[in-house]
């Protein structure tokens, strides 16, 4: 277990409440949640993104480049398209990591 340094102030106020060591725990908890689902946020918002420029989710975009005439659009429309997968993937894994992280904190509780 780590050692946290905290104002004395701030202590002699968080014991006039309450157990100090639970009352940091939940804290730091409440933190952390709020921060995965910003970055759920983010990864849905970057996802979103992409599935209205190209029209599509993600494994349908994949479907289109399997097809010549579409890829052939694809490429006309869209120049970047392949630096736009490779940024698509990565936001992709991005939202099954944070929710994971998310999902995990939520069970320990």
């Amino acid at each position: 277990m780590a050692t946290v340094s905290i104002k004395n102030t701030y202590l002699d106020m968080l014991t006039a409440i309450g157990r100090v060591d639970l009352i940091v725990e939940e804290a730091v908890r409440k933190y952390l949640i709020d921060k995965y689902v910003e970055r759920l946020e983010k990864a849905k918002r970057k996802i979103r993104e992409f599935a209205e420029r190209y029209s599509c989710d993600y494994p349908d975009f994949n479907l289109r480049l399997s097809d010549e005439r579409r890829l052939a659009k694809i490429e006309k429309e869209h120049p970047t398209w392949e630096a736009d997968k490779a940024e698509w993937v990565y936001w992709q894994k991005e939202l099954e990591e944070w929710k994971a992280k998310l999902e995990d904190i939520l069970m320990k509780s």
